[in-house]
């Protein structure tokens, strides 16, 4: 019994503990680079990623508007087909040994709400029982705010609407749709 409560235990920890994570791409439209820093909050600008290139990213631990870039590097499109046969190529950042920070907006995940006027309801809590704070009309890009499960807080572009989707509703591929 003991074993079972503390396979249960150690289990539940697992889970609850991992990282989430959320893959987004860059979207910035202030220059020719967005600033990746080596600490949340203003830190010094370590590495610039272009923003014509179709970067992506996989980022985690949201803290006062900075995420915490995964691993330390990017994808970018490649110039020419690469030997794997990717499109895409690693780039690595370089600069720091604190780990890597990116402002949330300049980074966007694309809604999935393909279909001819078709909504999606953005909610007041990470739930399907929340109440709908703002509903998106169309496809757009949106900047990831928070995360929590399979939910991710997002604010619209334009600054007018915020609340919680599921991931499920987002694809971060900034060249295609999502199946």
């Amino acid at each position: 019994m003991k074993k079972s409560v503390s396979f249960l235990l150690l289990l539940f920890c697992a889970l609850m503990c991992r990282a989430q994570v959320v893959d987004v791409y860059i979207f910035d439209s202030d220059g020719p680079f967005s600033n990746v820093r080596n600490s949340a909050n203003k830190g010094k600008v370590v590495d610039k990623i272009p923003v014509d290139v179709s970067a992506s990213l996989t980022v985690e631990k949201p803290t006062n508007g900075w995420w915490r870039i995964v691993g330390d590097c990017y994808e970018r499109l490649a110039d020419e087909m690469q030997e794997d046969g990717s499109e895409f190529q690693v780039v690595n950042l370089k600069g720091s040994t604190t780990g890597y920070w990116i402002h949330n907006s300049v980074i966007g995940i694309g809604t999935r709400n393909y279909g001819q006027n078709e909504k999606l309801p953005l909610r007041s809590e990470p739930s399907k029982r929340a109440a709908v704070s703002y509903t998106l009309k169309g496809e757009q890009t949106v900047h990831p705010i928070d995360v929590k499960g399979s939910w991710v807080k997002v604010k619209t572009a334009d600054g007018k609407g915020q609340g919680w989707v599921e991931d499920e509703w987002l694809c971060s591929n900034p060249l295609t749709t999502c199946p």
